[in-house]
């Protein structure tokens, strides 16, 4: 697996690492859980991160982090700022 955006606030930045597929695990008590029934858990090197808290995917080339990832990221950020954009425009209340 690889790290492709990192999105912890405060921590070092992960963004690009190599790092391995624990499982599926209970978010409150770390008990192993089959899939679908848990939150992934990956380990970069000593550390652990839940898979909600960075954007990866499968390296089985351990190609890294490629041109491709940094487009399609990059490409990603704009559609959320828009989807971001058009939300507060809809909320806003008319006077």
């Amino acid at each position: 697996m690889v790290i492709l955006l990192d999105a912890r606030e405060g921590e070092p930045d992960r963004t690009g690492t190599s790092a391995v597929f624990e499982g599926f695990f209970d978010l409150e008590t770390g008990e192993p859980r089959r899939s679908g029934l848990g939150v992934p858990r990956l380990r970069v090197g000593e550390e652990r991160l839940w898979g909600f808290e960075c954007w990866w995917r499968l390296d089985p080339g351990r190609e890294g982090l490629t041109e491709g990832d940094r487009s399609d990221l990059e490409e990603s950020k704009r559609l959320l700022r828009g989807l971001m954009r058009d939300a507060r425009r809809t909320t806003r209340v008319p006077r």
